[in-house]
């Protein structure tokens, strides 16, 4: 089974838990394992959001500082990046794993710095201008999911 690490980070757009919460239901449709990596924050919302663990289940979840200090066996990389410290997270696991990665930079605004930093660590990134509406979000990780397998 191929595993992939979702690397989630700070939660302050609206977008992001559902578009997670999306990606998760997408990778384990594919039959990937899925191991999120997050601050305590976002790993709360995200219990929270599925009380039930319908797309919880059988996810593995980590402090996103300990990830970097528990290697374990990683296929792919996806990360969101909405702020600077999500982008050295991302470019960070990168190279602790040296695992693909992927990056779907989103916001109110494109931050190009964000993609170049990104782009020039080997890193694929997609971005999605979407701050509150998770929909472009959902849109990239169709792509990502389906077209970068």
């Amino acid at each position: 089974m191929m595993n992939v690490l979702v690397i989630v980070g700070c939660p302050e757009p609206p977008a992001l838990i559902p578009s997670v919460l999306y990606l998760i239901n997408q990778l384990k449709k594919k039959g990937f394992g899925v191991v999120i990596a997050a601050n305590p924050a976002a790993l709360k919302l995200l219990e929270v959001a599925d009380d039930d663990k319908y797309y919880l289940k059988g996810v593995g979840f980590q402090n996103i500082d300990e990830g970097l200090k528990n290697k374990f066996d990683v296929d792919m990389i996806i990360g969101f990046a909405h702020n600077d410290a999500a982008v050295n997270y991302i470019i960070t696991y990168k190279t602790v794993y040296g695992s693909k990665t992927t990056a779907l930079v989103f916001g109110r605004c494109i931050n190009e710095e964000f993609v170049k930093s990104l782009e020039e660590e080997g890193i694929k990134t997609f971005t999605a201008r979407a701050f509150h509406n998770p929909m472009p979000v959902v849109v990239q990780l169709k792509k990502i999911v389906n077209e970068n397998l």
